[in-house]
C-alpha cells in the first residue's frame, strides 16, 4: 500500500489529466483537500509537493497553487527544403513574435578552449591530437529569459589550415551560415546524426534558464560529418516547457504543417 500522500498525489493529478482542473485552474484549498481526504495538512502539503516536483502545479504563498500552463514554442527541425540543417534562425524569429507578441534577440560569445573528454571523443580527437576546441555559444533570449542555448564545437585545426577558417572564430554571424563556409574550405557536409534526450537541469542551469521544479532540459546533439571526418557538434540546451521539436518527411501541404506546428504535447 503505497504512503497516504501519494494516494492523494495520484488522485488529484487524474483529475487534472481528465480536465476537471484545466491548466491556470485553481486546486481546492488545503482545509479542503484536508476535509475531502481527512487527512493532517502536513499529508496534503506533501501531495502538493510532489505535483510540484513532476511540473503540474505552481504553489504560491498565500495564493494557493494552480494548475501549471505549458505553451512551448515549436521548432522545424531537420530536413527542410533549402538543404540546410534547421529552420533559419530569422524564419523562428518572425514566428516567435507573431505567436508570443515579443521579439527574441541572442549573443553570441566565441571562444578557445581545451575539449572535454566526450567531445574530444566525438570529434574524433586523441590524445595525441590538439584536443583545441573553438566554441562558437550562442544564447536567445525571449521577454528578457534564456530561452535556448546552442554550442557549436569545431576542431581548432580549421582555423589554422585554411585562412577562411578565421571566420569561426570572429564575434560575428557567419553570412551565409558555417555550413557554406566549411563547403568553401574544402570541408562539405555529407552526413549527420541526431540524438535528442532530456534530463535533469543542474542547480547553475536551473538559475541560468529560470526552470521551475520538475521542468527537465531537452538536450539535442548534433554531429555533421565530412565523409567519414566529423567536423562540428552542436548542443542545444532548451527547457523542455518551452520547446517541442517537429520533424517532417516527404512534401506536406502548407495546411498539413500548421497542424503539426499546432500540436501541444502537454495537452492531454
Amino acid at each position: 500500500m503505497e504512503p497516504r500522500h501519494l494516494e492523494i498525489a495520484h488522485d488529484l493529478m487524474e483529475d487534472i489529466d481528465e480536465g476537471r482542473y484545466p491548466p491556470g485552474a485553481a486546486l481546492p484549498t488545503e482545509d479542503k483537500l484536508m476535509g475531502r481526504y481527512g487527512t493532517s495538512r502536513n499529508t496534503v502539503r506533501r501531495a502538493l509537493q510532489e505535483l510540484t516536483s513532476r511540473g503540474r502545479i505552481d504553489v504560491k504563498q498565500g495564493s494557493g497553487s494552480t494548475v501549471r500552463s505549458y505553451a512551448p514554442v515549436t521548432h522545424l527541425a531537420g530536413g527542410s527544403a533549402d538543404g540546410e540543417d534547421d529552420e533559419h534562425y530569422a524564419s523562428y524569429v518572425e514566428r516567435v513574435e507573431a505567436e508570443r507578441d515579443a521579439e527574441p534577440h541572442q549573443r553570441l560569445r566565441v571562444m578557445v578552449e581545451a575539449a572535454g573528454d566526450a567531445v574530444a571523443e566525438l570529434l574524433g580527437l586523441g590524445a595525441g591530437d590538439d584536443r583545441s576546441v573553438v566554441i562558437r555559444r550562442c544564447d536567445r533570449y525571449l521577454n528578457g529569459r534564456l530561452w535556448q542555448r546552442q554550442m557549436a564545437y569545431y576542431p581548432r585545426f580549421l582555423t589554422l589550415e585554411n585562412p577562411k577558417g578565421a571566420e569561426l572564430v570572429g564575434p560575428e554571424d557567419i553570412q551565409g551560415g558555417v555550413r557554406a563556409l566549411l563547403e568553401e574550405m574544402g570541408y562539405p557536409q555529407t552526413g549527420s546524426w541526431d540524438v535528442i534526450g532530456a534530463r535533469m537541469p543542474s542547480l547553475k542551469e536551473s538559475t541560468l534558464f529560470s526552470v521551475g521544479p520538475g521542468v527537465p532540459l531537452m538536450v539535442h546533439d548534433r554531429l555533421a560529418y565530412s565523409g567519414d571526418r566529423p567536423l562540428r557538434l552542436i548542443r542545444t540546451l532548451m527547457p523542455a516547457d518551452r520547446h517541442q521539436l517537429l520533424y517532417r518527411e516527404g512534401e506536406l501541404s502548407p495546411e498539413a504543417l500548421r497542424t503539426g506546428m499546432g500540436v501541444n504535447v502537454h495537452d492531454r
